[in-house]
């Protein structure tokens, strides 16, 4: 089974690997090597790192089933898949407010400052977002929410927190954000991101000061700066 930093290391390498090959240019040509160091060679690298994932699938799926027996009320644990929620005690969190591992996507790196990123350099797009969670989940979106995310509905690029969404992710099957629009939240900032109802997300409140509360907020901040000198490198 492999380890939490192996995971990473797989983790980091693709994302950049993804956010070099679809989104930044300039970016192209750098390569993480096994022994940390960068080589400028080809141009897309995400099907080597992709090799790498399937072979460790299943041992990362078993630890990942092994973490959600458990429920999403953490006890500050190191090897959670959730990067920011590490060390963190959850138990006090309002459960609406915790993200199901099951819904968190990896958002690729640009780099900080670039179009379309936030504070970190983390892609933000919406559209990447709900495709790579309606690859992953198809059984829990309706017809109507299925059109929206491949842009089949002229009226709005945002799916509903409607009742076939709530069967799958019942933590939003609560009062007040039933029918609600989901929008995606870069938890505490960094790359990984998760659906949540926007009555929960609203501007800078909300989730961001429920996560900043409990020390959440800015601890993707290692990988971000990691990555970005791998790219300006």
């Amino acid at each position: 089974m492999l380890d939490r930093l192996s995971r990473e290391n797989y983790i980091i390498e693709n994302t950049l690997a993804k956010g070099v090959d679809s989104v930044t240019p300039f970016a192209k040509g750098v390569e993480i090597l096994p022994d940390g160091s960068v080589a400028r060679t080809g141009t897309n690298y995400s099907g080597k790192f992709q090799e790498a994932h399937d072979a460790s699938k299943a041992s990362i799926q078993s630890r990942i089933s092994n973490l959600e027996s458990g429920g999403v009320k953490g006890t500050g644990d190191i090897d959670n898949p959730i990067r920011t929620y590490r060390g963190v005690e959850l138990q006090n969190i309002d459960p609406v407010y915790i993200a199901d591992q099951r819904t968190v996507v990896e958002m690729p790196f640009v780099g900080k400052g670039e179009k379309y990123t936030n504070a970190e350099g983390w892609r933000r797009d919406l559209k990447y977002f709900w495709s790579e969670l309606l690859d992953r989940h198809p059984e829990a979106f309706s017809p109507n929410n299925r059109a929206i995310i491949e842009g089949r509905n002229p009226f709005t690029d945002s799916p509903v927190n409607d009742k076939v969404f709530r069967e799958y992710f019942s933590q939003y099957d609560v009062k007040g954000v039933r029918g609600d629009k989901l929008v995606h939240h870069h938890i505490g900032g960094g790359g990984q991101a998760f659906p949540v109802p926007q009555k929960l997300h609203p501007g800078s409140g909300g989730i961001h000061n429920i996560e900043k509360e409990a020390g959440i907020w800015g601890k993707d901040k290692i990988y971000s700066e990691l990555l970005q000198k791998l790219i300006k490198e």
